[in-house]
């Protein structure tokens, strides 16, 4: 299962962001498409797992699910979804580009302000 190798990888980055800011991390967003083969609950469950008993211990990991969004080369025609699918809604096409899906990046780390009373800084 490769998301405890990712989740590894969120928090490097994660622990990093904070480290320059000099601040506490209290979480992250990460943003999964469905095709980056990447099963959002068993990367939440491998967060938990990896940050136990580290200076992140307690920092929540957000999930924005970004949908497969396809655009039609045969009818412009644009289709969004959370599941993966082959051919355009609107005309039947099997031509055509993927804009969105692939996604697996960190959008946000949540950082406790300067007096660590946990109000976050973004």
């Amino acid at each position: 299962m490769h998301e405890f190798s990712i989740a590894s990888s969120i928090a490097r980055q994660l622990t990093e962001v904070a480290r320059q800011h000099q601040r506490k991390l209290l979480g992250g967003t990460v943003a999964i498409g469905p095709m980056s083969t990447v099963v959002p609950e068993l990367l939440s469950d491998a967060w938990e797992y990896v940050i136990k008993d580290t200076e992140l211990d307690g920092a929540a990991l957000h999930i924005d699910r970004v949908p497969v969004r396809v655009r039609c080369r045969e009818c412009d025609a644009v289709t969004e979804g959370h599941d993966p699918f082959v051919k355009c809604q609107a005309c039947g096409s099997m031509n055509l580009e993927i804009e969105s899906g692939f996604e697996l990046q960190i959008t946000n780390a949540e950082l406790a302000d300067d007096t660590e009373k946990g109000s976050p800084t973004r």
